[in-house]
């Protein structure tokens, strides 16, 4: 089952310290882009890990190129998020 869904929001907190398994959104240092990923600790490395299973490049070894700058606490589907004209 997919953990999110077209539509769906997730709210970030900065403060919260990412563990692993967390997903998290990382500030990419070479391109200055955000992704969106989940956190694998392994021993002593640290990855993160796509969440789309088509994706590319499925893993990116966390060595200094990238910061964590939030963890996610929360997602689903909002009940109504468009404003009445």
């Amino acid at each position: 089952i997919d953990e999110y869904r077209p539509g769906d929001m997730i709210f970030v907190d900065p403060e919260v310290p990412a563990c692993h398994g967390d997903d998290v959104i990382a500030l990419m240092h070479d391109t200055g882009e955000t992704t969106f990923k989940r956190l694998i600790e392994d021993g002593t490395q640290r990855y993160l890990k796509a969440l789309n299973p088509n994706w590319p490049e499925p893993y990116i070894k966390i060595n200094g190129n990238c910061s964590i700058i939030g963890t996610v606490i929360f997602s689903g589907k909002p009940r109504r998020y468009k404003i009445k004209a």
